[in-house]
């Protein structure tokens, strides 16, 4: 059971954050934190200060109160051994910049918008901004209810943020135009905020060109959807180190594993004993590419007594060459190959940030007695060969552990 602590509990972001967290199974609010604590009748206690909490065990904080309790909040975190979610907004440069030295020692999600449909507007507003680059004028429009504080909203900031991290911050940022006369510049973003009745939320980002406006948007029409990336967000950074996270590593998170490749009809050519040379690396390479074949899986052995173990994986009907090419070469070596095999490969952007996917592939393969006979790995992706007798449960067990279809 995750055990949370609510920050501005009697708000009204408050109120739905403790019913979200509640309604979400092995999660609980046991206490909040608020500067009017019995304004409303809660069904866990509210405190007037954090450090009154100390007598009830948590996992969390979310803090969706005033930017002025984010030390205290950081300091309890820190000293009690919870990690926090703040979701609060209008903090200076400075305060951010605490934030972020507070996460050396505490782990700290931190976003301006919970919701993920805007971080997947920031997302497109960056890929606008690198496609259309310094052609278009862009201003940002922002619509919040009448009781909002801060101006800009932090999400719309976060979007300019999210677009000028494409020019290397070169762009300023012009919240109105009142009192700036003359032409508009090419390296501003202009951001401009609307306050009234009930609004939401509401972010429009203009990429403004000659002719021809490309607009993005998103309209929150509840602030369930804020709530609820906040449950979600208590729930992602259970067991997680220091260090600060925001939307976007849910959203990787969410991509960790988003594509299945199978390649039947592989072989793979090992050399035993080779002399530990770069030299007869190159040199059997060269040669290989030379005849036009393509190798995939290279795997290369520590040394030992000066000898390497080398393989690599092609096509099947390219081992015979292959291995008639290396037999001509002036190397003492040994040459063993394996045919029969499928290679199988996940891949997704995600697998970069988020620890564990090997051991989760390698587990399940183990679990249905699939053996693998070669593999390689990058940041973001994983090959391996299995015997072909395998090849449909590999690809079922790698469906079924990572909801795929392979390509």
């Amino acid at each position: 059971m995750i055990n949370v602590i609510v920050c501005g509990a009697n708000g009204k972001m408050g109120q739905l954050v403790a019913s979200a967290v509640n309604k979400t199974e092995d999660m609980q609010v046991v206490a909040g934190v608020d500067a009017m604590p019995n304004v409303i009748q809660n069904d866990f206690p509210v405190f007037k200060s954090i450090d009154e909490c100390s007598s009830i065990h948590a996992d969390a904080i979310v803090d969706f109160s005033r930017p002025e309790a984010m030390p205290k909040n950081l300091e309890y975190a820190k000293n009690n051994g919870l990690y926090i979610i703040i979701a609060t907004t209008g903090f200076s440069k400075e305060e951010k910049q605490h934030i972020a030295d507070m996460s050396a020692y505490v782990p700290i999600f931190f976003a301006a918008n919970m919701s993920l449909g805007v971080n997947l507007q920031m997302q497109l507003c960056a890929s606008a901004a690198n496609f259309l680059g310094k052609s278009v004028d862009i201003e940002i429009v922002e619509k919040h209810h009448n009781r909002k504080v801060d101006s800009p909203s932090g999400t719309a900031l976060a979007l300019a943020d999210s677009i000028n991290s494409v020019f290397d911050d070169e762009y300023t940022y012009l919240c109105g135009r009142e009192g700036h006369c003359g032409k508009r510049t090419k390296t501003e973003i202009g951001i401009h905020a609307v306050r009234g009745g009930t609004y939401c939320g509401e972010h429009s980002v203009m990429f403004i060109g000659e002719d021809e406006v490309v607009e993005i948007n998103h309209i929150a029409q509840s602030r369930q959807i804020f709530s609820n990336g906040a449950a979600r967000a208590s729930r992602y950074m259970q067991c997680k180190d220091k260090g600060l996270y925001s939307m976007r590593d849910i959203v990787n998170e969410s991509r960790t594993v988003t594509n299945l490749l199978v390649e039947t009809d592989t072989a793979i050519a090992m050399l035993v004993s080779l002399p530990h040379k770069m030299s007869i690396v190159a040199e059997i390479f060269s040669k290989i590419s030379d005849a036009h074949i393509s190798v995939d899986i290279i795997s290369q052995s520590p040394p030992i007594d000066g000898k390497v173990n080398l393989a690599f994986s092609m096509e099947e009907k390219n081992l015979a060459e292959a291995t008639a090419i290396l037999q001509k070469m002036d190397i003492p070596l040994s040459i063993n190959s394996m045919t029969k095999l499928t290679k199988v490969t996940i891949e997704g952007e995600g697998m970069e940030k988020q620890r564990g996917v090997a051991a989760k592939l390698f587990k399940a393969l183990a679990e249905q007695n699939v053996e693998v006979q070669i593999v390689t790995t990058s940041e973001t992706k994983i090959s391996f060969c299995v015997n072909r007798d395998d090849e449909a449960k590999a690809v079922s067990v790698v469906e079924s552990t990572f909801h795929l279809m392979k390509s």
